[in-house]
């Protein structure tokens, strides 16, 4: 997409997961979390993202470009993660894309989406919602009367009536890059983590009468994993779209409930695929073939 680019932020320690590995290098299936968000995200943009991490992920990124990185070395803050991109954006003049690094529901076609929203709109910020049953740890989305967003408040921050609202913002954001620049001086940590919250720009961006608009977005494709067991309802919602996709397509697989298939995996119509089977890597399964049950299959082109 022309003159965006899109900076996810993975620095985050994930320490609910309880274990030594950073959240967002947790397996889905066949590759982590941040590898299946960076397939989506480069189906759109290509190569035209920044990652902003702490050192601990940096030493697991071999499949990334140096340059295409930013070291956050202490966690101060989401606000603080995106001022680090300046080394790289120096005097960009377009649009950015922000995300955050564990939420590999989220598809391409809903990304460029959010983009055209915001630049037919003319906005100077574009903040992506859902609505929640149980918005509980999530930051909730304030609107005056008429509507507008005035600003987002974080749940450790927030009033019992504001934690009422259903609305939760999902850390997506759309940004005219020169006014989020020069936003993100004027950030403080006068809050319940002493951090330097992303989220602070929406009130910073009212005052100074510039266009915010909102985009609901479902809220499926915005879970994020904070927990293991966050993770897992994840790889199965992954699991049973995959699985959906090939069925309309002609693929016979006999119990879908038992049956994993990478999302690169291309399988052609008449193929049968008996259960407990997991298949896995870069290329086509041709037509008329039959997969066995307990059958292994993983294999990546070159």
């Amino acid at each position: 997409m022309d003159n965006f680019k899109v900076i996810i932020l993975a620095a985050g320690q994930g320490k609910r997961m309880r274990t030594e590995l950073p959240k967002v290098l947790h397996p889905l299936y066949e590759n982590t979390i941040l590898e299946f968000l960076l397939d989506t995200v480069e189906t759109v943009f290509e190569k035209e993202y920044i990652l902003v991490v702490s050192p601990k992920v940096k030493s697991y990124l071999s499949f990334v470009s140096d340059k295409n990185i930013v070291i956050q070395d202490k966690p101060l803050g989401t606000g603080d993660a995106v001022k680090r991109t300046e080394v790289l954006l120096k005097d960009y003049d377009g649009d950015v894309l922000i995300l955050p690094g564990d939420m590999p529901l989220i598809r391409g076609e809903t990304l460029k989406k959010v983009c055209d929203f915001h630049r037919e709109n003319s906005n100077a910020c574009t903040v992506v919602t859902t609505i929640l049953d149980n918005p509980l740890g999530y930051g909730r989305i304030i609107r005056d009367e008429k509507g507008n967003i005035l600003k987002i408040v974080e749940e450790k921050d927030a009033t019992e009536k504001e934690k009422e609202v259903k609305e939760i913002n999902t850390s997506i954001y759309a940004f005219k890059w020169k006014p989020l620049k020069e936003a993100l001086m004027h950030l403080k940590n006068d809050n319940a983590q002493g951090e330097f919250y992303l989220t602070d720009v929406i009130e910073i961006f009212n005052k100074q009468k510039l266009k915010i608009g909102v985009i609901r977005v479902g809220s499926e494709e915005v879970l994020g994993a904070n927990t293991q067991e966050e993770l897992s309802i994840i790889r199965g919602i992954l699991k049973k779209r995959v699985n959906k996709n090939n069925m309309e397509n002609g693929v016979i697989i006999v119990d879908p409930d038992k049956v994993v298939i990478g999302h690169k995996v291309v399988v052609e119509n008449d193929v049968i695929v008996q259960p407990e089977v997991f298949i896995f890597g870069d290329y086509i399964i041709r037509k008329n073939s039959y997969i066995g049950p307990f059958s292994y299959i993983n294999s990546k082109s070159d």
